[in-house]
């Protein structure tokens, strides 16, 4: 037992760790990126943020948890889908490092308006609108960009130095990874979806 749980380990987090600090790097630009872009929004669109925000915290239960949780469903699972399939192409690589670029941005620049429309309330509500199923969905995008980019630097180098390459083995750890990848985001669309607002409004009524 202890032998298997090794492999599948070895199978799930054998990742090249010069991705994996590239694209921490990214989603750390992606985060500074997002906290700074409120300062320098115009008047307006301050003003258009801010209206968003208290619209959003006066109908922060959804009216039908059915659509909302199809409509999250559908959203993160094509976010998944869309990283793991863009491993198999060249082309693939800048995209997926702008989707997790912008991902990173979107948690902060959320995170960043409630500070600043909001103050120390701004920071909790904040906190609890991302943490922790934004978080972890992040994780689970990183993660799984890692293995995408690993994947598509093997069948660029497989091309240029015409080498064979163990397809079945890349694909056996590579769809591992999906589907690990596909219940985690799943979970956290669930949190997302029924916990999230419950604790948003029960603190909003609280403040």
């Amino acid at each position: 037992m202890g032998e298997i749980m090794k492999k599948l380990m070895d199978k799930l987090f054998s990742v090249d760790k010069k991705i994996v600090i590239f694209l921490f790097i990214i989603s750390f630009i992606g985060i500074i990126t997002g906290a700074l872009y409120m300062t320098v929004l115009s008047n307006p669109d301050k003003t258009l943020v801010h209206d968003t925000l208290i619209s959003f915290l006066e109908n922060v239960e959804p009216s039908n948890y059915v659509e909302a949780l199809r409509g999250n469903l559908i959203l993160n699972l094509l976010m998944v889908a869309l990283i793991w399939l863009l491993g198999f192409s060249v082309v693939g690589l800048p995209i997926i490092i702008f989707l997790l670029f912008y991902k990173s941005f979107v948690i902060s620049f959320s995170l960043s308006s409630f500070i600043a429309n909001y103050g120390l309330k701004g920071t909790l509500i904040g906190f609890l609108y991302q943490f922790p199923h934004q978080l972890i969905m992040l994780i689970v995008y990183l993660y799984l960009g890692c293995y995408a980019l690993r994947v598509s630097f093997l069948l660029v180098e497989s091309i240029i130095r015409r080498k064979n390459l163990d397809f079945k083995l890349i694909m056996n750890r590579y769809l591992l990874v999906l589907i690990v990848s596909l219940i985690t985001i799943v979970l956290m669309t669930l949190f997302e979806t029924f916990i999230t607002p419950y604790l948003l409004k029960n603190v909003i009524n609280m403040l």
